[in-house]
């Protein structure tokens, strides 16, 4: 099973746990990188070593990725803030989280918190949620022109092993069992299928990817700042790609899978 079908079941729930910041409490040590505090208290040396060199990484690439390199966002007092809890039961009893939860994130505190062993944290749950606030953080809090699609698609985007998802995509469209793009910006996770939240994490990432191969990532990058500018998905798609209208935007798209 890929990253992006195992993602389909934990992120919705991880992005909206509640959120408890500790920065008040001495028992906290930090450790400071280019763009990121990392506090903890017991963590053995190597595990923040691999943590602090990952979170770099994770945030070259991102910005990279995306093409927001040429923004500097999060150096000095502007850094990220990672929470590293020593073992799971000090982390949910601090957070009030589940069982089986292995992070959370508060985009606009950009703040994420994990604690030592989480299965899946490095190389699953923080690129994907790092990916999150910095997109956010580029095209503006609370901005109502950022569909759940779009934030998920750019997330998702950041996974390296996902296969044949522009042959399932292209299968689903012909069978008329796609969701379409209205669909996909009225979707709700909660009291959806598996399948449904699979195929709707799926086109989100297919229709990011398509934007970014077929135009590049100074085209998303312009993209981004009329979404932040305007607050407008079509205008931001017309004024960007020439697109016009989401309709257009959905054909194009679709003739791109089936090609």
């Amino acid at each position: 099973m890929s990253k992006l079908m195992r993602r389909a079941g934990w992120l919705p729930i991880i992005l909206f746990l509640p959120l408890v910041i500790f920065a008040q409490d001495q028992a906290w040590q930090v450790v400071k990188s280019t763009h990121f505090n990392i506090f903890y208290k017991n963590a053995p040396e190597d595990v923040l070593n691999e943590l602090t060199q990952k979170a770099e990484e994770c945030y070259d690439s991102i910005a990279d990725e995306l093409g927001f390199n040429r923004f500097n966002f999060w150096t000095w007092d502007n850094r990220a803030k990672i929470y590293l809890f020593d073992n799971q039961d000090e982390y949910i009893k601090a957070t009030q989280s589940f069982d089986w939860s292995g992070g959370q994130v508060r985009i606009s505190a950009k703040l994420i918190q994990s604690y030592v062993g989480a299965p899946g944290f490095l190389h699953n749950i923080f690129p994907h949620e790092l990916a999150h606030i910095i997109f956010i953080e580029m095209v503006g809090f609370n901005n109502p022109a950022v569909p759940l699609w779009l934030q998920e698609g750019v997330a998702t985007y950041q996974e390296k092993d996902i296969h044949s998802i522009k042959a399932v995509l292209a299968d689903k469209i012909r069978q008329g069992g796609y969701l379409n793009l209205d669909a996909l910006s009225r979707f709700a996770v909660k009291g959806s299928s598996d399948e449904q939240v699979k195929l709707f994490y799926a086109e989100s990432y297919s229709l990011v990817k398509y934007l970014i191969a077929e135009f590049g990532k100074e085209k998303f990058v312009l993209f981004c700042q009329n979404l932040r500018d305007n607050r407008n998905l079509a205008d931001a798609l017309r004024r960007t790609y020439s697109f016009s209208s989401l309709d257009d935007f959905e054909d194009s798209w679709k003739k791109y899978i089936l090609a």
